[in-house]
């Protein structure tokens, strides 16, 4: 859209130093100085960081043995292997628990274990590990004992984790979300948040730390399988929970996006061609805009089994027919959210008007399998916290209501409820997504107590507020595919290393052309004119004679197999 008299925050501040370590990096490793600058401003301000970042290798993770609790869990997992016991597993409804479930059947299997897995019905099912849960496993081969591992749940369990070793199983956790309070008493935790984990990065996924395991496993085993098979899910998982793809998370997914790119995988290879995408390079916004969705579906709309035979089927036909069941689930959950978006972002709207800095929106019959995507749509718009509530039990006036919720850069949304726990009956997550319960009689109490505790960041939500520039470009003469090409070198972007944001100021569009709301356009470059579309920026009243500062990314794209590059606006601000 178009805006007047932005308040326009820059990274890159042109200050000699930083332009001294872009002109390192360009004689360094031969790229444009202004990704060198744009790196310093986010704090890789040495030639060495900024080599652990350009060329991210597996040879540089951290050792499985330096993560707390892994030597327990190995033991546990070789002694039932050992007993030739089954091997449960139990996972989560979302990609990255689908995806980590995936990643140990599929590594269980390759050496002829005994594999029973279950992912909870989130319609059905309370979230996590539960009895139901524990008693749905046993049942697949009961009397045999043997060890149940949890992928992506799990460190709050206290009471099922003691149930499930009372029906005779070992029980090793391995979860990602933040513990609250008294631990498990399992054979073995895993979870680099868990008091007393020394190991380096705490913001791996749920399918990350299950791939450390692995790791252990196999040295512990002195076995020869080629683990990197299987980053392609663990790319999958760790870019679709949207946790911090810097550090062990870049290197793993880096080296995903890879295998992702090459795979051979049937239930991959059939999604790609349900989300029509070619045979070409997979990005990380692939992942996050095109499988993972589809993938979520399944979870969403209580079928997470179909998401789990997708990544498991082992023949073409069995895929398709996994794929097309989810391209329907996801079109139906698309139905869901359209349905429910409109009153959502009228009740966030009057709040926002009242002053209201944290969101909370209760729509009693809202499907349980979309408060999370609604919850994330309102707080792209708003840039604010919001929690969605539905009833746990459709028609169930004053019971117990489920939400969940999503945050902003910069506010930890565990820590703002660990303040508000006087009113929740069961909470947990991390800082940019939650899932809760609460009483319906106490939503108001709460909304209050978290609206407040939001209040006191006011001054990060006026900081989000402001326009985030990367670089700013002072003329189109630096508009070069040099650049174009020294940005892809960033990849892959999401949380903590978004796509780079750059300003051409006071640039004239040519051959301007409106189309179903989106702008078509043109921009002068260093010997040549580059193509450039901004979507959802062609308004009716939208004047493109006038001359405006271009807000863009540079994105590649593919159009019929054939890639080029491409700005793609993100706001177009009136001179």
């Amino acid at each position: 859209m178009i805006h007047a008299n932005p308040n326009y925050t820059v990274a890159c501040s042109g200050s000699d130093q930083e332009r001294a370590f872009g002109d390192a990096i360009a004689r360094e490793f031969g790229l444009a100085p202004q990704v060198g600058e744009i790196l310093f401003s986010r704090n890789i301000d040495t030639l060495e960081k900024a080599k652990e970042f350009l060329c991210p290798q597996l040879s540089m993770l951290p050792p499985p043995e330096s993560m707390k609790g892994m030597r327990e869990a190995v033991a546990c997992i070789l002694a039932t292997c050992d007993n030739d016991q089954p091997i449960f597993i139990h996972g989560d409804y979302d990609v990255d628990g689908i995806s980590a479930t995936a990643l140990l059947v599929s590594f269980f299997r390759e050496l002829g274990r005994q594999t029973y897995s279950h992912i909870p019905n989130r319609l059905q099912e309370s979230y996590g590990l539960s009895i139901d849960s524990i008693d749905r496993l046993i049942a697949q081969r009961p009397g045999q004992g043997g060890v149940l591992i949890s992928v992506d749940c799990g460190i709050s369990a206290v009471a099922e984790v003691a149930y499930a070793r009372q029906r005779g199983l070992r029980v090793v956790i391995t979860d990602h979300h933040e513990p609250r309070g008294v631990l498990p008493d399992a054979d073995a935790i895993l979870d680099p948040k868990q008091p007393g984990c020394n190991f380096p990065y705490s913001t791996l996924a749920g399918v990350g730390v299950a791939f450390y395991l692995l790791m252990a496993l196999r040295k512990a085993m002195g076995i020869r399988i080629n683990l990197k098979q299987y980053l392609d899910l663990v790319a999958l998982g760790t870019v679709a929970d949207v946790v911090p793809l810097t550090g062990v998370n870049r290197i793993l997914v880096r080296a995903g996006l890879e295998v992702l790119t090459a795979t051979d995988r049937p239930g991959l290879l059939s999604l790609y061609s349900h989300a029509g995408m070619g045979k070409r390079e997979i990005l990380s916004e692939d992942i996050a805009y095109k499988l993972a969705p589809r993938i979520n579906a399944a979870g969403r709309l209580g079928q997470p089994e179909t998401g789990l035979a997708l990544l498991l089927a082992n023949d073409m036909e069995s895929a398709q027919n996994a794929a097309s069941t989810l391209e329907q689930m996801n079109s139906a959950r698309k139905q869901l959210e359209i349905d429910e978006l409109a009153s959502a972002e009228a009740v966030c709207a009057e709040q926002v008007e009242a002053g209201r800095n944290g969101l909370v929106v209760y729509q009693p019959q809202c499907h349980a399998g979309v408060l999370g995507i609604l919850a994330s749509r309102l707080v792209d718009k708003h840039q604010r916290p919001v929690l969605v509530f539905a009833d746990e039990h459709k028609g169930g006036a004053g019971g117990i209501i489920r939400g969940s919720g999503r945050s902003v850069k910069g506010i930890n949304l565990f820590q703002i409820l660990t303040r508000c726990d006087q009113w929740i009956e069961q909470f947990g997550g991390h800082a940019m997504a939650i899932g809760l319960t609460i009483k319906q009689e106490n939503l108001e109490s709460f909304a209050d107590d978290f609206n407040q505790n939001i209040g006191m960041l006011e001054c990060k939500l006026q900081t989000m507020n402001q326009v985030w520039i990367d670089y700013c470009l002072p003329n189109a003469s630096m508009l070069t595919d040099r650049l174009m090409q020294a940005v892809q070198r960033l990849q892959p972007f999401g949380e903590g290393n978004p796509e780079p944001i750059f300003l051409l100021p006071e640039q004239q569009l040519i051959a301007p052309k409106k189309r179903n709301g989106h702008l078509m356009f043109h921009l002068q470059g260093q010997g040549r004119i580059f193509p450039g579309i901004g979507f959802h920026l062609g308004q009716p009243h939208l004047d493109t004679t006038k001359p405006a500062d271009v807000l863009f990314r540079l994105k590649r794209s593919w159009f019929r197999g054939v890639e080029r590059n491409q700005l793609q606006a993100t706001m177009l601000v009136s001179s």
